[in-house]
């Protein structure tokens, strides 16, 4: 939740941030060694304690580092929890303290199984232990769309009854106008369209396909269209690093970086297209924002993106590269094509909203509670 937010540090703060406005919900934060009542953009000094970085520095430095500090954060919950009585537990991110508390638990997606080789293999040794006791502990499960669902089931018989599908929101502010001149300034340049791709910069997000066919592109193409990426680098950047490197030099891809919130809406309705062709996506946010601000989207054919995007968008097969290239080529050259999709991604995106997320989950939470 420490901006900048991304990803499942998003999720949990739009949704406790409506939490907050309901006068009827006493709320703590349980953050290692602190508990706070409130969670402001500006960290309070109880979180930004000295303590977290020793945290920190035994998850990453000693053997079974992640379950070390799982334990130490089991512990440092109990030790508040018989201070302050709680009714029901929020764990957005596959796992939660244990205790007798009835528990809510998210399971965003199982990528970390489907596509182990994407991932760390700490992080996938840690999730493969922590998923199996976090079903055991929830009294439901949240997951972020029906293609997730299913997964969670075929990988967990049994749950069916406790599995919750509440699709993720945008916030209405990246249909917004104006921002224009900022991000020109942020840019440093007034940009021609431009293919833009927002993510994690990873594996799982498919990078190398990404470059091989925007690189098979047409010249012409390349020089009217750069390749903006938008996003911190995740892990294993070696396996696209020579293309991109090659690409940047030539003048025909930029390296962004994170994009602050102000200017995204103007990120997105400058660009000629988003492209997305992500191997596995729970849910897939970055396309349905980009549909919201009137831009027209390429996304991946599989897992949850035709459930997500539906009509709205230009679909492709991951894994074949003159798929995405093709998909390229149609939208840079089909102004009807585009003027299509933006009507029908402005549509789309309005059936996801964090007001209604928080909402059905905060009910979710108090059935919960009641038992």
């Amino acid at each position: 939740m420490r901006p900048p937010r991304s990803g499942i540090g998003r999720y949990t703060w739009e949704i406790t941030h409506r939490w907050e406005q309901d006068q009827g919900v006493g709320l703590f934060y349980f953050y290692g060694t602190a508990w706070v009542t409130r969670w402001p953009d500006i960290m309070p000094p109880a979180i930004r304690s000295s303590s977290q970085g020793v945290m920190r520095w035994l998850k990453e430095h000693t053997p079974k580092g992640r379950e070390l500090r799982h334990l130490l954060d089991n512990a440092v919950f109990h030790m508040h929890l018989r201070k302050n009585p709680v009714d029901v537990v929020f764990g957005p991110n596959y796992g939660a303290p244990k205790s007798r508390v009835p528990t809510v638990i998210a399971f965003h997606d199982l990528s970390h199984i489907r596509y182990p080789d994407t991932h760390p293999p700490a992080r996938v040794a840690y999730l493969n232990r922590q998923l199996p006791e976090s079903v055991r502990q929830a009294a439901i499960i949240l997951t972020d769309s029906e293609f997730s669902r299913e997964e969670i089931v075929d990988f967990f018989p049994g749950v069916e009854r406790r599995i919750r599908v509440v699709y993720p929101g945008i916030n209405p502010s990246v249909a917004s106008a104006g921002a224009e001149a900022d991000l020109v300034q942020w840019l440093g340049t007034d940009p021609p369209p431009y293919f833009l791709f927002l993510a994690t910069l990873e594996p799982r997000k498919n990078i190398g396909r990404l470059l091989a066919a925007y690189a098979a592109l047409p010249d012409r193409l390349r020089k009217e269209h750069p390749l903006y990426l938008a996003g911190s680098f995740g892990w294993r950047e070696a396996e696209f690093s020579d293309v991109l490197k090659r690409l940047v030099e030539i003048g025909e891809a930029r390296i962004l970086g994170f994009v602050p919130d102000p200017i995204l809406p103007a990120l997105f309705r400058r660009a000629l297209a988003l492209i997305y062709p992500s191997l596995y996506e729970g849910f897939g946010l970055p396309p349905v924002e980009a549909m919201a601000a009137g831009c027209s989207v390429l996304v991946s054919n599989v897992t949850a993106m035709p459930e997500v995007c539906g009509d709205a968008a230009l679909y492709c097969d991951p894994v074949d590269v003159s798929s995405i290239r093709d998909g390229m080529l149609r939208l840079a050259e089909d102004t009807d094509l585009r003027n299509r999709l933006s009507q029908a991604g402005r549509a789309r995106a309005s059936l996801y909203s964090w007001d209604r997320t928080g909402a059905e989950i905060l009910a979710l939470m108090r059935e919960v509670a009641k038992g």
